[in-house]
Formats: C-alpha cells, structure tokens, sequence
C-alpha cells in the first residue's frame, strides 16, 4: 500500500512538474495578399525569407490560426522579435523562415530569392488629420524627410485600424514615393500607433469660441474669394498644456482673428495663412 502511494505521489509530481514547463502557445494569424502570405502575431508582421532546416527550431512558441498542425518555432540563436520558423504539420520539405518586416539585418549565411527582401524598409512617423473610410490623411513629423517631399499622405487602411484624428502613428514602407497631391506611398508594409491622440490633446493647438472647443486639425484653409471682415478674435490664452475655458481663449496664444467656416469648422488667420479648426465634444 506504500508503496501505492508513492507510486500515485509521484506520477502527481511529474504531471505538476510538466504543466508547470510547459508554454502557453501564442495565437498567430495569415495576412494573405498578392505576393506572400505574411504571419501577423500581436503588432508585428513576418514575411518569408527563405527554406531552412528542422535543426535551426528551437522552442514551438506558437500555431497558426488555430491549427495546431500550423506551427511556429523560434529561429535558434534569435530573437522571436525578429526571425520565426513555420512548419505545417510532418512535412520538413517546407520548414520556411519568416523575416519580421522592420528586420534590415540578416544572419551570415541566409540568402533570400523573394524580391520583397531585397527591397529597402522605409520607416517614418506621422500625425493623422483626415480619416475617410479606408484611407487616412497623415501629415509627417518636423525633422522626417517625408515632410520635405510633401506635407500630405493619403495612405490606404485596409487592416482597418481604429484610428482617430491626431494619433502620432509610424508608417514602414518601400521606399517609393509617388508625385501627386497628397502623396502616395509606394507599397506600404505596417502601420504601428505610436501614441493617441487621447493622451496628445495637451499638445494639440486648441481654441473656444460660442462654449465649443475647436481643435487644430494641420491642414490650410482652400476658400478663396474669402470676406475681409474677422468673425471674432482670440484675445486671452492659457498655457500649451491646458484647455482653454473661456471664450475665444486659445492655448498658442492670442491676437489672431478668425472666420466661421464649413461643416463645424473655424479658420483662424496666423502668420499670413489661415488654419482650419474642427469642433470636437468633450
């Protein structure tokens, strides 16, 4: 009967012991376009790079839209940040490496005939102004060498990321940028939210007039024709970090005269442009 137990204690501990060990397998998902079919796990998308070998897996770290005959190892020696292994089920012909599409620096020895690794991974940041249904309008941060070829992007958001007016977002893309108004991009790879405009709104240039508080959407006023006479005038400000309380108080300072403009908007005469103001609820 001790003996029983032992037995029985034991077998209770070993069991313990693996279920303790054992790793909780990640959830990935395919993105299929025209070229490749990518891995998208949490923020991060891989591409195919090349074949490699079963003895390169280390760790299964994950399946792939819940197959469990879909698996995906860790590339040995790497970070599962950068490389990942596929394999589908016992079939070692196609043990396929995948390269994480921000990853510029390659192992020695890996070779890839697949011309979306040849090609170079521009990366930039931008605010959103404009959103229309699968596309948005981003104006790129000072300092990036996007600005100096244009201050407007049309870029497609066919992921349907929830976005909203403001996000600071970072776009990877080819490289290529088309001649056109607003700009295109040439093949766009991910589009990563930095930071939301919830948490930027102390930022972002602000004004109330009539008890509605108008913010800065970037963009210049279009109208031409325009009427001389000023609807109103900015006459008290508060500092860059707060919300203005009072009427026609703003928080980038005072002085500047404004227009009632379309669809809930006000433009706001500055430094011999005029700047649109969307209205937002609080």
């Amino acid at each position: 009967m001790k003996k029983y137990i032992n037995r029985m204690f034991l077998s209770i501990m070993v069991f313990a012991l693996t279920a303790c060990g054992k790793q909780e397998l990640a959830d990935m998902v395919t993105d299929v376009n025209d070229d490749y079919s990518a891995i998208i796990w949490e923020e991060k998308t891989y591409v195919p790079y090349c074949a490699v070998s079963k003895a390169d897996c280390g760790e299964q770290i994950g399946i792939v839209d819940g197959d469990k005959k879909d698996k995906v190892f860790e590339y040995q020696g790497y970070s599962a940040d950068e490389w990942i292994v596929n394999i589908y089920g016992r079939n070692l012909d196609t043990i396929m490496l995948y390269r994480e599409i921000g990853v510029s620096e390659i192992p020695d020895g890996l070779q890839s005939e697949y011309e979306w690794n040849h090609e170079i991974t521009t990366i930039f940041q931008a605010t959103v102004i404009e959103i229309n249904n699968h596309t948005i309008l981003v104006k790129p941060v000072d300092g990036s060498l996007e600005l100096n070829a244009a201050d407007e992007f049309s870029i497609s958001n066919d992921k349907e990321l929830e976005l909203q007016v403001g996000d600071l977002i970072e776009i990877a893309y080819n490289g290529d940028i088309m001649e056109s108004y607003p700009a295109q991009l040439g093949e766009v790879y991910e589009i990563t939210v930095i930071e939301h405009a919830d948490a930027m709104w102390d930022r972002i240039p602000m004004v109330r007039i009539n008890g509605k508080l108008y913010y800065d959407t970037g963009k210049e006023s279009t109208v031409s024709g325009r009427c001389g006479n000023m609807d109103g005038e900015i006459t008290t400000t508060v500092g860059g970090s707060e919300i203005p309380t009072e009427d026609n108080q703003s928080n980038f300072g005072s002085g500047f005269g404004y227009q009632y403009g379309a669809d809930d908007t006000i433009e706001i005469y500055m430094n011999d442009k005029w700047f649109v103001f969307e209205y937002r609820e609080e």
